[in-house]
């Protein structure tokens, strides 16, 4: 019975989540509702345990609101702020921009543009590991690489394809997802970072920039050649000064300096790693502009890029785990370890399904934080019962996550390409299918290689 009623609740959550319905309340919402089942069923004995109780059973189930937030804002809550309130700094003063365009400029004198297309593509996947926004990133390439691709003869759609995959794996210090699942794990991120993403995420860009070479040129010659607009309308970007290029990358150095790969005698964090690498940009920011008052006042959209964080991923961390509750609450993992135990599924193949689960609910959703917030906290547990590797699987999950916004026309990250390059984002599914169908296959055999 309570099998039934978690899978229809489940089911519920996923509609008004495909209906674009607003993910944090229905998710809080659904949490609570399925916490009430479980008491008046008698499958717990109390929504808080008797420390934390207010003694009213409603109170308490509003509490948890609070105490879930408390829990989470002060550590992985302020990492994300931070990362997201440097990334807005960046973009503003045009250190992003700068570093793209430094990078982009030895490409200019190839005149293959097909091979430009897959080096753009492992550009665009080397600069996401600094940008941890999808859309942040698929943006300022649309601004520095789109023009640059079009003036080269490749096909606005294909150009757009590229760019929008550009992010294809949350990974980095500063990806939200990397951050959840190492504090899941207990983990230090670098360790995670270096230790599990990275040789993974070089594996899959590779793959998936000769996948793109080979499916945008297929199509070129089967679809009839699109007409190219003019960039004018693209809006541009501010392009900060030479040396601010190292901006973006020093958070990176100072996560990955001061650990066990580099002197590990310093302790660094996420958060404190975002906000020396923000004094330093203040810093410059205040000799080049020489006036103390603009350098101060500009320090707005960096806690305006935190706050705009915490509307969005924070809460739904707290979302997520209030929907996790509710379901632990109603004895979902018991049933689901035991369904598990009886298929007696290996690591590889519960990797395998529970990233394919990933995939097609970032697929439905648009959002590959909502449903990762939702399912990671329950994994250890059911790792645990099974005896197999909750790193790996976790893996699988966030890179399934991942891939599944570059299959989902109504993605944020594939209908703001498809907005800017003036086509439609079904049109751009079609160039993005093959290449990350790739991806998703490299990881899964990747993970079983490397793992």
């Amino acid at each position: 019975m309570n099998v039934v009623i978690c899978i229809t609740i489940i089911a519920i959550t996923g509609i008004l989540l495909m209906k674009r319905y607003q993910p944090q309340p229905v998710l809080i919402g659904m949490g609570i509702l399925m916490m009430f089942i479980a008491y008046e069923a008698n499958w717990i004995d109390a929504i808080l345990v008797e420390s934390q109780s207010t003694g009213v059973l409603v109170f308490d189930a509003m509490d948890i609101v609070r105490i879930t937030t408390s829990e989470n804002i002060v550590n992985l809550g302020l990492m994300i702020m931070t990362c997201a309130g440097y990334a807005k700094y960046m973009e503003y003063i045009g250190a992003g921009t700068r570093l793209a365009h430094t990078i982009i400029q030895p490409l200019y004198r190839l005149n293959q543009p097909y091979i430009v297309l897959a080096l753009m593509f492992l550009l665009n996947m080397g600069l996401s590991i600094c940008v941890p926004n999808p859309l942040s990133l698929a943006l300022l390439m649309m601004v520095t690489m789109y023009p640059v691709l079009l003036r080269l003869g490749v096909n606005p759609v294909g150009a757009a394809a590229v760019i929008a995959t550009g992010h294809l794996m949350d990974v980095g210090p500063g990806a939200v997802s990397t951050l959840l699942i190492a504090k899941t794990l207990n983990m230090p991120v670098p360790n995670y970072f270096v230790g599990y993403q990275l040789r993974l995420y070089f594996l899959v860009a590779i793959v998936t920039a000769i996948a793109h070479f080979f499916w945008q040129k297929y199509r070129d010659r089967v679809e009839e050649p699109k007409a190219i607009d003019t960039c004018e309308s693209i809006p541009e970007a501010p392009i900060g000064p030479k040396p601010y290029m190292i901006f973006p990358l020093l958070p990176l150095c100072f996560i990955l300096g001061f650990s066990q790969y580099g002197f590990p005698g310093v302790k660094m964090n996420v958060t404190l790693a975002m906000m020396l690498a923000f004094g330093i940009a203040l810093l410059a920011e205040l000799i080049r502009h020489r006036n103390l008052r603009t350098v101060l006042k500009s320090t707005t959209v960096f806690f305006e890029g935190m706050g705009n964080q915490f509307s969005y991923a924070v809460t739904l961390i707290i979302g997520g785990q209030i929907f996790a509750q509710g379901l632990v609450s109603l004895g979902l993992i018991e049933s689901l370890v035991g369904a598990l135990q009886t298929l007696s599924l290996n690591s590889m193949e519960l990797t395998s399904v529970l990233g394919g689960g990933m995939l097609g609910l970032s697929m439905v959703t648009g959002s590959n934080v909502a449903p990762l917030f939702t399912l990671v906290p329950l994994v250890p547990n059911i790792v645990a019962h099974l005896g197999l590797d909750p790193i790996t699987t976790m893996l699988g999950m966030q890179n399934g996550a991942s891939l599944g916004l570059f299959l989902s026309p109504i993605s944020p990250v594939m209908v703001g390409v498809a907005g800017v390059a003036h086509i439609k984002s079904v049109d751009l599914l079609k160039r993005t299918a093959i290449p990350v169908l790739v991806a998703l296959l490299t990881s899964c055999v990747g993970i079983w290689v490397l793992y």
